[in-house]
């Protein structure tokens, strides 16, 4: 379908979503009290967040690649 073509606000669309999910695990789940007195809880949840911020990168790689590819202000050499 054409109206759910990709376009480069998709990336930063979902790069936003992405920063606000790792900000919100950061301040509300890994500062809570369980978190900090329990290690279990706390390991989990530090690799969730850590998922997140490299599902961000990721996202942001893809970005500068369709920008590049699909740009016709940036010059090609």
């Amino acid at each position: 379908m054409e109206n759910n073509k990709i376009n480069s606000g998709h990336y930063l669309e979902l790069m936003d979503r992405l920063h606000i999910l790792a900000s919100t695990l950061n301040d509300h789940c890994l500062e809570h009290p369980l978190t900090e007195c329990d290690e279990e809880i706390r390991k989990a949840i530090e690799i969730a967040t850590e998922l997140t911020y490299e599902a961000y990168q990721v996202v942001g790689h893809k970005s500068y690649e369709y920008d590049e590819t699909n740009n016709p202000h940036i010059g090609h050499s």
